[in-house]
């Protein structure tokens, strides 16, 4: 499942991932001219995502050749609560020179099934139509019942070959539709950084880990695929 590292705390993980993003932003200018990004929710990234903002590090991002897409959103409008666009936007996208078009949000102000079929079509006109969406880097988290984006146990976007799925009524609060790409997307990632802090994931992510198939996350591929866990976690 990809290379674990260890971290002390929350603290220490989010420097180490403000640090990687930098450092994948320069590797992917140099791969293919740009740097995409799908980015996650959930309180997990949240401290990363302020980093990002801090001088240290938005200044060494190439911001106008950045592009911030999601791995997953709730179907609802972008100034919403729940709005994992809205956590990213008020963390570090407002702070940093980030042009407007180089951010491809989740419409979920549409609803789940409408805005599936829009952040398609926005995949599409970014990446082509012919070939996977091959984001340069994946952030990922794993809920406390082992599903990671908006996938999870018993939902047909498990087995979906689209890149994009809507996820009706899913079995998380808040119980809010969503919109998720699935693990064909995530399989063309050229990179996949997973964050896990909480202490009661640890036996969660032990089992993702040792490829346990009642998780959902266990079936994740990237091309690459490393994790960064939280000393409380990691046990």
């Amino acid at each position: 499942m990809g290379q674990v590292t260890i971290f002390e705390d929350a603290e220490a993980l989010s420097h180490a991932a403000a640090s990687f993003f930098v450092q994948a932003s320069h590797r992917a200018l140099e791969r293919n001219g740009h740097f995409s990004v799908a980015l996650s929710g959930g309180p997990t990234p949240k401290r990363f995502y302020e980093l990002l903002a801090d001088e240290r590090y938005w200044r060494a991002v190439p911001w106008d050749r950045t592009h911030l897409f999601w791995g997953d959103d709730r179907a609802v409008g972008p100034e919403h609560e729940h709005s994992n666009y809205r956590l990213a936007h008020e963390a570090f996208i407002r702070h940093v020179p980030l042009p407007e078009a180089n951010v491809h949000r989740v419409r979920g102000e549409l609803g789940a099934a409408a805005a599936a079929e829009d952040y398609s079509q926005e995949l599409v006109n970014f990446f082509g139509g012919d070939t996977p969406p091959a984001m340069d880097l994946a952030i990922m988290g794993i809920g406390d019942d082992g599903h990671t984006a908006s996938l999870f146990s018993g939902s047909e976007a498990l087995a979906a070959t689209d890149y994009v799925m809507p996820v009706f009524d899913p079995p998380a609060a808040p119980r809010v539709d969503r919109v998720t790409l699935t693990f064909p997307a995530f399989a063309a990632a050229h990179t996949a950084l997973f964050l896990v802090t909480e202490e009661n994931k640890r036996d969660v992510l032990a089992g993702v880990l040792n490829g346990d198939p009642q998780y959902p996350a266990s079936r994740f591929q990237a091309q690459r695929v490393i994790w960064y866990a939280g000393q409380a976690v990691a046990g």
